[in-house]
């Protein structure tokens, strides 16, 4: 997918966040998540990326591939990056917005897996 797919990314994920049971805000915050890592993908990993959309009940889990490279990490929400530092900020900020983001090489041919998690936690009556 090219820029001219991110629309319809974004349609898709909120409509499986509608079936994993988010609350509206919380799926348009994650919808927002995905936006950033979708934009990146494009940006700074080859011109495409390939978005997979994974529901298994109130699990939501959206992989980004892209074919640029990465080394694996586990992202953790702190500080967000320098003002004067280029860049960083997508990334820390769709890190915010999910439950889990984790970074990993995607295959022996290059390339780069994001992968952004999210649970709807629902209340009991």
């Amino acid at each position: 997918m090219t820029v001219d797919g991110v629309a319809g990314v974004r349609r898709s994920v909120g409509a499986a966040a509608h079936r994993a049971g988010l609350p509206p805000e919380r799926a348009d915050l994650f919808t927002v998540a995905v936006n950033e890592i979708v934009i990146n993908a494009i940006e700074h990993g080859g011109g495409v990326a390939d978005v997979t959309i994974i529901v298994v009940g109130p699990r939501l889990t959206v992989e980004v591939g892209d074919h640029g490279t990465a080394e694996a990490v586990l992202v953790v929400p702190g500080e967000p990056p320098p003002v004067d530092q280029p860049g960083g900020r997508g990334l820390w900020l769709a890190s915010r917005l999910c439950d889990e983001l984790t970074i990993e090489p995607r295959n022996r041919s290059g390339g780069t897996v994001v992968r952004l998690t999210t649970v709807a936690h629902r209340q009991r009556h």
